[in-house]
């Protein structure tokens, strides 16, 4: 099942992305990404961006001892795609962000509340759009069209 699509980033935008890090929490966001929409309806699968690159930037920072993430600018041609809305006021976009590390007990989905610090240095980094993949066996990401359940090459 697809659980959620993104931007997904690779080693060395991970290491750019935990140098800026002020404040290393104990758990370590094992998939660093930034989710486009959690669920999405067929309607909402983007296949024609599956497997691009796509430049990105780091703008803010924040951290509150459980959260510890960045916020993003996206560019122009990514925003139509970020539907990533509020649950509980699904007219409001949250803020497109990413979750580096967490406390014990704390929801990767709580980043969105930071309040984020404008970064000194804006930094620029790749992520590649893809798919979270999740079902009972096991999870995993894949960068190709994605159709019914199932991925073009199944």
């Amino acid at each position: 099942m697809l659980s959620y699509e993104g931007l997904f980033f690779d080693e060395e935008a991970i290491k750019i992305i935990k140098s800026l890090e002020k404040k290393k929490l104990p758990i370590i966001n094992d998939v660093i990404h930034c989710t486009f929409k959690y669920h999405p309806l067929e309607e909402e699968i983007f296949n024609e961006l599956v497997g691009k690159e796509f430049e990105i930037e780091l703008i803010g920072y924040g951290c509150d001892g459980k959260n510890s993430g960045f916020s993003l600018k996206l560019p122009d041609e990514l925003l139509k795609y970020y539907i990533n809305y509020e649950e509980k006021n699904p007219r409001k976009i949250k803020i497109p962000h990413i979750t580096t590390s967490l406390a014990e007990n704390a929801k990767a989905e709580n980043t969105k509340n930071l309040k984020f610090i404008l970064l000194e240095n804006p930094t620029k980094i790749t992520g590649k759009f893809g798919y979270w993949i999740k079902n009972q066996s096991n999870e995993y990401i894949i960068f190709e069209p994605y159709y019914n359940n199932k991925t073009k090459s199944n």
